[in-house]
């Protein structure tokens, strides 16, 4: 192990390694004296040595020899000056990120460089006999050579950073500034596999910031500033997830949004409550839970009315229109009729775990079935003044499918009030959470209602 009577003397031996091609000497160099407990004070040295060595980690992808260093570093820097360390990470960060893309861009085959499922995956022998076998073409195996282990490395390099920022009041903002990083990383170069993993990273830290209350410099989400933090991570994850269309994942970010409101006992600001509904419509109709879809509608479109002063006429009448069908989409009948207790039992839960989310609070020991139904919602929103914001030709299908008695001709009636679905659809306004709306995709949904009204009412002719 290297000494030295002052940090200058390493760096400076360093870059003397460098300069004769001994990287490895002198990284070696800089992580024994970061390392040693003769140099705990903070100083302005200190801070050059660390962007030296994070240079050497990155250029060699040595990113256990980062981690430690940064670790060490943390320690020396926390308590006195925060803002180096802070300028240390951005460093780090933006070295492993250029290196990535300069790879990429010299392989020039960004397909290329992203084939692999996983990037924390080792390469197996098979895998390295079959590339042979198969006769890969020389470029691309270079190119695969050349690029994945840069993006392993930069994936490396968040989950280090995140490790090493976790659960720290003075880090926070550092620590959401990184998250947020790695949630567009995953996004640009579609990781479904680390945007997964990188979830289970941030759920993992705020399980542990609750289960150790007495740690040194917890964070304190009872702060506003504290919880926007962690609320505006959450909030981009779930965007995330959305974009990459990873819908349990998305879910799994309601809940944890869900719960971290719960925690503290806060709502978030409206805008961001937009974005909750309207990510939470999005969820409901892929998992086909329309009864839920059409909630999460009607709550979007009552915040965004009350508070939204920017929206147009037009968004209101979108808006409106959605709300709307969405709920007469939802199908008249009970699906679990005559189904098992412990379906029902199950089915309960269900219902007043999504109720708790779309924020309605639901007594467990009763029988809410008629607190969140078809009929409850459809009444709200003529109570609620929905009518007056929809187009006629809306107004005329809910008239025709909910009160009207046509049992000989429902269905051609129907019909061509379906067909203009689509050209009442539109893209909203930047003031709108929901860039655009398609009414087209509740026509399934109503054609299977209007088959049902035609043989309700066509048996009722029959019985009169």
């Amino acid at each position: 192990m290297a000494t030295f009577a002052k940090p200058e003397n390493a760096l400076k031996r360093a870059e003397e390694l460098v300069n004769v091609g001994q990287k490895q000497a002198a990284l070696q160099a800089l992580h024994d004296l970061i390392t040693s407990k003769r140099y705990r004070a903070w100083q302005k040295t200190l801070e050059k040595i660390m962007f030296k060595y994070v240079e050497l980690c990155v250029d060699m992808r040595r990113g256990r020899f980062a981690k430690d260093g940064l670790i060490q570093y943390r320690i020396v820097c926390q308590q006195v000056n925060v803002s180096s360390l802070e300028e240390v990470i951005k460093y780090f960060l933006h070295l492993s990120t250029e290196k990535a893309e300069q790879a990429q861009a010299q392989a020039q085959a960004s397909e290329i460089a992203l084939d692999v499922e996983d990037l924390e995956a080792e390469k197996r022998p098979e895998d390295l006999m079959l590339s042979y076998v198969s006769g890969e073409k020389g470029k691309d195996r270079s190119d695969r050579e050349m690029v994945t282990p840069w993006f392993k490395f930069l994936w490396e390099t968040y989950r280090t950073v995140l490790e090493i920022l976790r659960n720290n009041s003075k880090l926070e903002a550092l620590y959401a500034m990184t998250a947020h990083r790695a949630f567009h990383f995953c996004l640009q170069y579609k990781r479904t596999t680390e945007f997964r993993r990188l979830c289970e990273i941030i759920r993992n830290h705020l399980v542990n910031l609750n289960k150790y209350r007495d740690q040194r410099d917890r964070p304190d989400l009872s702060l506003p500033e504290s919880l926007q933090l962690y609320l505006d991570t959450r909030f981009e994850q779930l965007k995330a997830a959305t974009e990459l269309e990873l819908w349990q994942e998305a879910f799994r970010s309601i809940e944890d949004i869900h719960g971290l409101m719960c925690m503290v006992k806060k709502t978030p600001k409206p805008q961001m409550m937009a974005i909750y509904y309207s990510k939470l419509t999005k969820i409901f109709w892929v998992s086909e839970s329309h009864l839920y879809h059409g909630y999460a509608w009607y709550k979007l479109y009552i915040l965004q009315k009350s508070y939204n002063k920017n929206l147009t006429q037009k968004d209101l009448q979108l808006m409106a229109s959605s709300v709307l069908l969405a709920a007469i989409s939802i199908m008249p009948y009970d699906h679990k009729h005559g189904a098992h207790h412990f379906e029902l039992e199950n089915e309960k839960e269900r219902s007043l775990r999504m109720a708790n989310l779309l924020g309605f609070s639901l007594d467990p020991k009763k029988d809410n079935k008629e607190m969140l139904s078809r009929s409850a919602l459809i009444s709200e929103l003529i109570s609620k003044g929905v009518m007056t914001y929809v187009p006629q030709e809306v107004k005329d299908l809910y008239h025709l499918l909910e009160n009207d008695f046509h049992p000989l001709d429902l269905a051609d009636k129907v019909q061509p009030l379906l067909g203009k679905l689509s050209k009442l659809s539109d893209k909203l306004s930047s003031a709108s959470p929901v860039p655009e709306v398609q009414l087209e995709q509740y026509i399934p949904a109503l054609e299977m209602l209007t088959t049902l009204r035609v043989l309700q009412q066509k048996s009722l002719v029959w019985m009169l």
